[in-house]
């Protein structure tokens, strides 16, 4: 029996070797490269999260927060009061202020004697002068600005400005708000008014939010959790004992939707892994027959090669941490500036768990390799030839590998994923893609096979020879053109979205959003646009809803993962009616009710909605609207269809149900403007300052900047891409390259000449990343068409030119690299090209 310690002296000596071999420093740099990105977003995203639990702590404003859109029975108001030591009631509405004929939407807080029950409030005399703290809020009739808001307003302290019917002074510039940390990550203008300032000011409706700050001890704050949680479903608690931070599953969505991203680099590490593992192989087998003839049996080579592989991932993981530690504290570095006082830290538990995933994901591609060995007989190790066939088929082996590459996207998919939805799309572009580069790859080299044999020339003799070698040709193409997906899925979706998106929208949207009017505030609409000349293209009715439970379970535990659809849906989203299919929609799923069905408690819920939250046709859905609770059962699921405007909703119920709800109507829709019309918003606002107009231009410069940020992003992005894309092009020559001597040094002992042969490998490579280059962007084509339509609701319209140029830059990288390689092997003697 073999002792320990000259077990572990070969490992560590066979492990050495590798490194200094070509092969394996392509192993351990994808190994790194693939540890640094995952190490890097979680200690980021856990030094995100323990900032805000600490922020948490001081930014709160008071020891519990109630928040509600619907105001508080009395009853539950004398609870609150009872319970606690000090309540101070605030309550955000959205309004759109005015100064001469300067608009801006701002978000008004309204506050009462008791504001602020803690923290400091500090205001001062400009934007620009130093802050002073103190112990209330504006007084009746006076109104305090944010800096951003009195620049952008140009007002300052001492002027009047008009909300409805009450003139109200600017007394000072309101620079921090110790209950700012409910606002979440808003960067909206802010304003602060005394609530008495509006009792008889006509402001009403609006988006509204009240909030409760509340003082009191651990004791009562858990009878009030209890009790809230009782008797007021759609109200949100968030505690500072104990509590979660109102960003911290913002956040959370970030790490998932950077993670999921990683697919894309996980499925490269996998084709890269899965190139290099064939020289693996081969010099493996011949080490395990070099051991079996000093008597050392396979099982024990086999758990050497075990041990030599997590030696080089110790390696690797302890080089990628290096470098995660370095990149974490340049984003830490990047992001004090909107986190002031965000540290660095190791966070050893969160690392620990992605050190598991990385592992997990490794071994999952290294498995195909092991099992292999395990499969093979000592006289196929002595011969250094394939696994015997009785074993394990090379169609078995493909497929083996194909499937353990899809568990390990499987797995970063069931860790990150909060969009299945998203998710599935994507992984199905790459199994569309798998599938198109499989069926042409046997069918160009079946067929062309057939088309050679009665014909001479390098060309038939090179599909020939392909034809011989189609399971491992087939792994170099899918690689390769997994590849190519890769590069033109990060780089050329990310291009055209904003181009995409912008032209659609002054197509079908005119260039001013109503966003959210009230019934009596349209006919109001309606005249100032008959005046203007102005046009209302799209109008469509809808109550503000806030979904609460699904089949009588609270929406909290019916999902408790955190998703882009949960997060909007803590606040009432829009819920529209009508009997007929909306033009813009189409039927996805279930039955759409009848003209005047009487059975009004039916709803159709937007397909990526129910799928998100895990909804069955049959389920019951129990909204809050206007104070009151509904239930409704899902009949049907719509999907957006482009073409036909913009406006559409998430919820839609029969026209027989709007007599049911006690609501007041709200009107969502769109309007054209002509070039005089726009100074005269200022005097339409002034008289209803909740109308919620938004002109286009704004929402394209927001679209702009996160256009902007997204862009740097991803560029960092794709260069990780192109860094692995460059390591699948070498792993891609190199897995292959023994098979390509043993047939060149075949060709030559013909009587071929270098340069026939090189011709040959011309014709070889091209038909390859012809292949590949087609898959790849059929890949790309249609993941943009599902996940444009799906998530956009936008025809995808590629830079065909662009794509094509792209794809045919590639097939000749490839060809070049490949050329060089054959000329580089064929510098070798006959002999030499020969020896395995």
């Amino acid at each position: 029996m073999t002792k320990l310690p000259t077990v572990l002296s070969i490992v560590r000596d066979n492990t050495l070797n590798d490194l200094k071999g070509h092969d394996g420093r392509l192993v351990f740099f994808t190994q790194t490269v693939l540890i640094l990105f995952l190490l890097t977003l979680t200690l980021s995203a856990a030094s995100i999260q323990a900032y805000l639990q600490t922020n948490l702590d001081g930014l709160l404003g008071a020891d519990l927060v109630l928040e509600s859109h619907e105001p508080l029975p009395r009853t539950a108001e004398d609870v609150l009061f009872a319970e606690a030591d000090g309540v101070s009631k605030t309550e955000l509405i959205s309004i759109t202020m005015t100064h001469g004929e300067t608009w801006q939407r701002v978000q008004l807080k309204l506050v009462d004697n008791a504001y602020p029950l803690q923290g400091a409030l500090t205001v001062g005399v400009s934007p620009a002068s130093q802050s002073r703290t103190v112990e209330r809020g504006p007084v009746a009739g006076e109104i305090w600005l944010g800096p951003r808001l009195a620049v952008k307003l140009g007002a300052g302290v001492g002027d009047i400005l008009t909300l409805g019917t009450a003139d109200l002074r600017v007394s000072a510039i309101l620079f921090h708000e110790p209950d700012r940390l409910m606002e979440g990550h808003s960067v909206a203008l802010r304003a602060m008014v005394h609530a008495g300032s509006l009792d008889t000011a006509g402001v009403d409706g609006g988006d509204r939010r009240l909030r409760y700050l509340i003082t009191a001890d651990e004791a009562a704050e858990g009878r009030m959790e209890s009790w809230a949680g009782e008797t007021l479903p759609a109200a949100r608690l968030v505690k500072k004992r104990g509590g979660s931070h109102p960003l911290a599953l913002f956040w959370k969505r970030t790490e998932n939707f950077l993670g999921i991203a990683s697919i894309i680099l996980v499925f490269m590490a996998a084709v890269a892994i899965d190139m290099t593992n064939r020289r693996w192989l081969a010099r493996i087998r011949y080490r395990l027959a070099l051991y079996a003839s000093f008597g050392v049996g396979l099982a024990t080579g086999v758990r050497m090669a075990g041990l030599q592989w997590l030696i080089g991932f110790a390696v690797a993981f302890c080089v990628g941490a290096v470098g995660a530690l370095a990149a974490h504290a340049l984003i830490v570095q990047a992001l004090q500036v909107h986190f002031p006082g965000l540290a660095f830290g190791w966070h050893m538990g969160a690392v620990l768990k992605t050190a598991a995933l990385v592992f997990c994901l490794l071994l999952l591609f290294q498995t195909p390799a092991f099992v292999q060995l395990r499969h093979a007989s000592i006289l196929a190790l002595v011969r250094a030839g394939q696994i015997p066939p009785d074993q394990m088929s090379s169609r078995q082996r493909l497929w083996f590998r194909l499937v353990s590459g899809l568990a390990g996207l499987g797995l970063v998919a069931a860790v990150y994923s909060d969009n299945w939805l998203l998710t599935g799309l994507v992984l199905g572009a790459f199994a569309a893609a798998i599938a198109v580069m499989m069926a042409v790859t046997w069918g160009v080299l079946n067929l062309g096979d057939v088309w050679g044999r009665r014909r001479a020339g390098f060309l038939p003799f090179a599909f020939f020879i392909m034809k011989q070698r189609i399971f491992g040709k087939s792994a170099q193409i899918l690689g390769l053109g997994l590849c190519v997906l890769m590069l033109l899925f990060t780089l050329m979706l990310m291009r055209d979205l904003g181009a995409t998106m912008q032209a659609y929208s002054r197509t079908h949207d005119g260039n001013l959003l109503i966003a959210d009017v009230r019934a009596d505030q349209m006919d109001a609409v309606r005249d100032w646009a008959a005046r203007t000349g102005s046009a209302v293209r799209q109008l469509r009715p809808f109550v503000g809803a806030q979904l609460v439970a699904v089949n009588d379970t609270a929406l909290a535990d019916h999902m408790r993962k955190p998703s882009d659809t949960l997060s909007a849906l803590q606040d009432p989203v829009r819920l529209s009616w009508t009997d007929t299919m909306p033009d813009n929609n189409q039927l996805a799923g279930g039955t759409w009710w009848p003209q005047a069905t009487p059975r009004w408690q039916r709803i159709s819920a937007e397909a990526e909605v129910m799928t998100d939250l895990g909804l069955s046709y049959g389920d019951r859905l129990t909204f809050r609207i206007g104070g009151q609770s509904y239930r409704f059962e899902l009949a049907a699921t719509h999907r957006y269809r482009p073409g036909h405007g913009s406006i559409t909703f998430w919820f839609q119920v029969p026209a027989s149900a709007r007599a049911h709800i006690s609501a007041d109507t709200r009107y969502m829709g769109s309007m054209e403007l002509p070039a005089t019309a726009w100074p005269a918003l200022a005097g339409l606002w002034r008289r209803y300052p909740t109308l919620s107009l938004v002109p286009l231009r704004d929402l394209t410069e927001r679209f702009d900047r996160t256009l902007a940020m997204v862009t740097r992003l991803t560029t960092g992005f794709a260069g990780m891409v192109l860094v692995l894309a460059v390591i699948v092009l070498a792993a891609s020559i190199s897995g292959f390259e023994a098979d390509d001597r043993r047939k060149n040094g075949l060709l030559m002992s013909m009587g071929l000449t270098p340069g026939q042969c090189l011709k040959l490998n011309l014709y070889d490579w091209a038909v390859t990343a012809l292949i590949a280059a087609l898959g790849g962007v059929a890949g790309t084509w249609i993941a943009g068409v599902l996940i444009y339509r799906s998530q956009f609701g936008l025809v995808y319209k590629p830079d065909v030119a662009w794509t094509l140029g792209m794809a045919a830059a590639m097939v000749i990288i490839v060809c070049v690299v490949g050329r060089l390689a054959a000329r580089r092997s064929l510098r070798a003697s006959v002999r030499d090209l020969l020896v395995p």
